[in-house]
């Protein structure tokens, strides 16, 4: 496929999305009383960072940070998150500096331009680049956990910038940063493997029919690089390269439940079916733990399981959309044998985790210009997941 151009449409459409989300996220740091720039105490990856520059994997003073979902191991505290996203925090801690709320929003526009330029490769015009990559950020579950710069969120949100600019170099045949970003974002929510191991099929039977063995050890490296360190920091803290910590949790360790597990699968699908409703004053009422139907907080799924029908009535639904089809379906499966699946939050975040999924599906069917119901549903998603924001700042 020819390479696309970026033209100066292009440039002003996604300046403009980035204004929005930008804007947005400003919005809510005011409502909160100037945060944007405020230390955010929930943390851990600069904490981390920190301890690593003064020498430490564990986590000094750990027992003083009781809010901190830190695992406790033979009497030291330790980050109990995948590690990627203190690496990136590395410079803010040599500087002294602590801006999660401020990396957090960083990272929430390069998503965004990382999906606006996905769709540019697939030669979308300028105002269906916008259109998606506002749709999947500011439209979604997405702009909620922007907003906020604690590990759990910063987790998920660098788990999607680095998944959809992986996607963009897959796109461009640039295999070699696609998979050492794609191995990044593992690094950030371990689920995300499946995705990288769905899309590693390509290079892999390419460089088999080919017999391209080198081309195939440049692909590879990077991610076996990567896989490695995690394994090796794990086993250094834990004794196991599998356990990033979270086995440790005391909430794990002294109540005696197991942090996965498939008797907690059916509970977490059912929990997934709650709606939005109003009651007899007209005020919304849903769940704030363990999250709700996702269609209400990313409305991206409608629009996606609507085309997964049209490509079926249209018979242009093909094996590598079942694949991905599936991919998705065992990811939120996998996502539901977690305990809590998320805990406190507004939406139901862990589905996050299933958009770059959603988006090879959208990537796969070019050049479709979104309708007017995919563009009301987007603007609702905007004034929902900001709703959502501000709601949780005093409940």
């Amino acid at each position: 496929m020819p390479r696309a151009r970026f033209t100066k449409q292009h440039a002003a459409a996604l300046a403009g999305g980035l204004g929005l989300l930008a804007l947005a996220l400003l919005f809510y740091h005011s409502l909160a009383g100037g945060t944007l720039l405020a230390e955010n105490v929930y943390d851990s990856y600069l904490l981390q960072a920190q301890n690593w520059l003064a020498g430490r994997m564990d986590i000094a003073d750990g027992a003083s940070r009781p809010w901190l979902e830190l695992a406790v191991f033979e009497g030291r505290y330790y980050l109990s998150f995948p590690p990627a996203p203190s690496v990136l925090a590395l410079p803010w801690a040599a500087l002294g500096l602590s801006a999660g709320n401020l990396t957090q929003a960083v990272y929430a526009l390069v998503a965004l331009a990382g999906v606006y330029l996905c769709f540019w490769q697939q030669k979308y015009s300028p105002a269906a680049c916008a259109f998606w990559a506002v749709f999947a950020t500011v439209g979604s579950n997405f702009l909620w956990m922007a907003c906020y710069g604690g590990v759990w969120m910063e987790a998920q949100a660098l788990n999607l910038c680095f998944a959809v600019w992986g996607i963009f170099f897959y796109l461009r045949r640039q295999e070699v940063p696609a998979f050492f970003l794609l191995a990044a974002a593992v690094g950030c929510r371990p689920f995300t493997a499946l995705l990288a191991a769905v899309l590693f099929l390509r290079p892999l039977f390419e460089c088999v029919r080919q017999r391209r063995w080198g081309r195939l050890a440049a692909v590879s490296a990077l991610p076996l690089a990567a896989a490695v360190a995690l394994g090796w920091y794990n086993w250094a803290r834990f004794g196991s390269p599998l356990e990033f910590g979270r086995a440790y949790l005391p909430e794990f360790a002294r109540e005696g439940y197991a942090q996965f597990s498939l008797t907690y699968l059916a509970q977490n699908l059912k929990n997934l079916l709650r709606p939005v409703t109003l009651d007899a004053a007209l005020d919304l009422k849903f769940p704030m733990f363990d999250g709700f139907l996702p269609v209400a907080a990313t409305p991206l799924f409608l629009v996606w399981g609507a085309g997964q029908v049209r490509a079926i009535r249209k018979k242009s639904f093909d094996l590598q959309d079942g694949i991905l089809l599936a991919g998705l379906v065992f990811t939120l499966l996998g996502l539901c044998t977690h305990r809590t699946f998320g805990g406190w939050q507004f939406g139901a975040r862990y589905t996050m985790d299933l958009v770059p999924w959603a988006l090879l599906f959208f990537l796969r069917h070019p050049p479709a210009e979104p309708g007017p119901g995919a563009r009301w549903l987007c603007a609702a998603g905007v004034l929902f997941n900001f709703y959502g924001a501000v709601y949780l700042l005093s409940h």
